[in-house]
């Protein structure tokens, strides 16, 4: 029996984009992980793994706008030399 995973749509890979809208996407994915765990947290029905797991794609979320940012900083320093 194959296990789809809760939000399969999450792991599509996006196609090239300008980093500007890859930010945008991930910053609205990051949102919407925000908010179903919230949700799921206070229906009462979401058992501890599937909150952790949760938890654990929305940190690497964040950890890939982070990454962009920094991208984008350290191009902008290299640009102004």
């Amino acid at each position: 029996m194959s296990i789809t995973p809760l939000f399969a749509a999450a792991h599509v890979p996006v196609p090239a984009a300008s980093p500007d809208a890859r930010l945008h996407l991930l910053n609205i994915e990051h949102d919407d992980l925000d908010a179903a765990i919230a949700a799921l947290a206070l229906s009462g029905n979401a058992d501890d793994l599937t909150l952790t797991r949760l938890k654990k794609h929305k940190l690497q979320i964040k950890d890939q706008i982070a990454a962009l940012l920094l991208t984008a900083i350290s191009d902008g320093v290299a640009k102004a030399s």
